[in-house]
């Protein structure tokens, strides 16, 4: 086990591609489980979120062919840094809806859309 863990490289490319899709199925996950407790499952709203996912895989995309192309890494990075974050925040605003305590000042800042 210990050899496995010594020879897992996150440098390969497939790691900019794994990291960011990985987030977005969790994020798709805790959304549908979301909408199917609320009783509000809409296609039309998945569709649109699903459009939005393949857009930001299309960004990853195009960072990984600049990266060959350029020879530069910084636009890979860069977009893989924050769509990760997009997702990394998405999980815990969906989380929270799910009744996964977090502290309000994080709360405050992750919510988008107000409670009444």
């Amino acid at each position: 086990m210990e050899e496995i863990i010594q020879n897992i490289h996150f440098t390969n490319i497939w790691w900019a591609i794994a990291v960011p899709l990985i987030l977005m199925i969790l994020d798709i996950f805790t959304g549908l489980v979301i909408a199917w407790r609320n009783g509000d499952f809409k296609s039309s709203i998945m569709r649109t979120g699903l459009s939005k996912k393949f857009g930001e895989l299309v960004y990853v995309l195009v960072g990984i062919l600049t990266k060959f192309a350029l020879g530069t890494e910084l636009i890979l990075y860069f977009t893989v840094g924050y769509i990760c974050l997009m997702e990394i925040s998405s999980l815990a605003e969906n989380c929270d809806k799910l009744g996964v305590k977090i502290p309000e000042k994080l709360k405050e800042k992750l919510n988008n859309e107000k409670e009444n």
